[in-house]
């Protein structure tokens, strides 16, 4: 069925989409509409939902016909074009509110209306969603799971070799160890590396506030040397749950990176967990979404959203940032910034290899070079900048950060609680937002204190 909308208006850039107070057919585009997406939703707790749109599409959530940007939410389709979110209405009732999920992919736009009731008496021709929809990601190939003596033997050139991550010490960093291990003893899916700017969401450098210690936009620990020696991070984190506090929306980024304090670079990976309300009928919405990225700063000027690994609030996460070759171990004169993101709960992973030069063709060339000289391994909780500002903190409650162990580049691994060490605090003005406590020499705990 052929249609148009007024309200928004979608690009036919998969990147983006813009709104406008004109309807697609307005703007000259063709717009399919899809039949109605159409769920009961129990009040005052979370449920998840998968909608099938359009492969590769971004995609804005709205309530029907309502043109206000404070109240949307982007969403990242994978290869398959299944997106993902959570929904919890405030009360009970028996009204349906209707919501459409606009998307753009490669030239072509559509529409996917969604009709929540917020019940807990499901009926037939509106059930309860299910806890898990979709199929599992699109995958490329599955990493075996090594056996233990290849595990503990094999040289970390040969393991990166073949796709494994790099194998902290035993004796240096032993709960770091114990993760690698049980990460790479099992078989996991390698999930394509399809990387898709967000222009909306920059994860900037830190911007101190009120001296040592404070930040308007970090919150956690950071290591800190001279230059050269750290090349390689590494953190452990379940994804926090976020919750309403404004009626706008609101962000929070848990990441771990190197360098970004005093310095133009920053090479960072993490995942995201934002939550924004829509009110229809004096119902208020909440809409949370949770996904996997990474940012190389200056060269990545936005957000790079990885669309096809899963995330859900509660997985446990994994992740290595680092620099070096391709198949090789940590080397700051490396061609790339590398991260692995894994999702060890649902055994899923990508590698992100970014050119640290000029790339031609695919290949990529030692010249020009953004350099990461390794000055500081940092484990942060961020309000990330949205369109130029720093917007409200979403309330996460409280997080930890496990595992925190820096490489450095004397082949050394040390914990993120040593000497050479920063506790940072996110402050808007006088007001505090986000703290961090050391828990013992490898944990940290984050707690949410304010959202702006």
């Amino acid at each position: 069925m052929k249609g148009s909308r007024l309200g928004y208006c979608a690009s036919v850039l998969a990147s983006a989409l813009l709104c406008a107070p004109r309807g697609f057919a307005q703007n000259g585009l063709s717009v399919d509409t899809a039949q109605p997406t159409r769920f009961s939703v129990p009040p005052a707790t979370f449920s998840s939902i998968t909608m099938q749109t359009l492969p590769n599409a971004t995609c804005i959530l709205h309530a029907e016909g309502v043109n206000d940007n404070k109240h949307q939410k982007k969403l990242f389709a994978n290869d398959d074009g299944i997106v993902r979110f959570q929904v919890r209405p405030s009360v009970e009732s028996d009204k349906t509110a209707r919501f459409e999920v606009d998307c753009a992919a490669d030239g072509k736009v559509s529409i996917f209306p969604l009709e929540l009731r917020p019940s807990s008496a499901p009926t037939a021709d509106m059930p309860i969603p299910s806890a898990e929809m979709a199929k599992p990601s699109p995958t490329i190939s599955v990493r075996p799971a090594l056996a233990e003596t290849d595990a503990l033997h094999l040289s970390s050139d040969e393991l990166a070799r073949r796709g494994y991550p790099i194998r902290p010490d035993e004796k240096q960093a032993p709960e770091a160890f114990a993760t690698w291990l049980e990460a790479v003893t099992k078989p996991a899916r390698q999930v394509s590396s399809r990387l898709v700017a967000n222009p909306d969401v920059t994860h900037s450098p830190r911007k101190i506030t009120g001296g040592f210690g404070t930040s308007s936009n970090w919150s956690g620990f950071e290591d800190r040397g001279p230059a050269f020696t750290y090349d390689l991070v590494m953190g452990k984190w379940y994804v926090p749950r976020v919750y309403y506090e404004t009626n706008h929306h609101d962000y929070s980024a848990f990441w771990i990176g190197l360098d970004g304090d005093g310095t133009s670079d920053l090479w960072q990976a993490g995942t995201e967990q934002d939550i924004n309300d829509i009110t229809i009928f004096g119902i208020h919405f909440d809409f949370t979404s949770y996904y996997a990225w990474s940012e190389f700063l200056p060269p990545q000027a936005t957000e790079q959203v990885i669309a096809n690994l899963s995330v859900n609030p509660g997985d446990l996460m994994f992740s290595e940032v680092w620099v070096g070759n391709a198949g090789q171990g940590p080397s700051l004169s490396g061609l790339y910034a590398i991260a692995l993101v894994e999702n060890i709960s649902r055994s899923e992973y990508t590698y992100i290899y970014t050119c640290r030069g000029l790339s031609l063709f695919g290949t990529c060339f030692p010249f020009a070079q953004t350099g990461i000289p390794g000055y500081e391994a940092e484990w942060i909780m961020e309000r990330p900048t949205v369109n130029g500002s720093l917007p409200d903190l979403a309330d996460y409650k409280y997080a930890y950060m496990y595992d925190a162990y820096a490489y450095k580049t004397n082949n050394s691994w040390v914990t993120y609680n040593g000497v050479a060490n920063e506790q940072i605090f996110m402050y808007n003005g006088s007001d505090l937002l986000s703290g961090v406590y050391p828990i013992n020499n490898t944990t940290m705990l984050f707690y949410w204190f304010g959202f702006h």
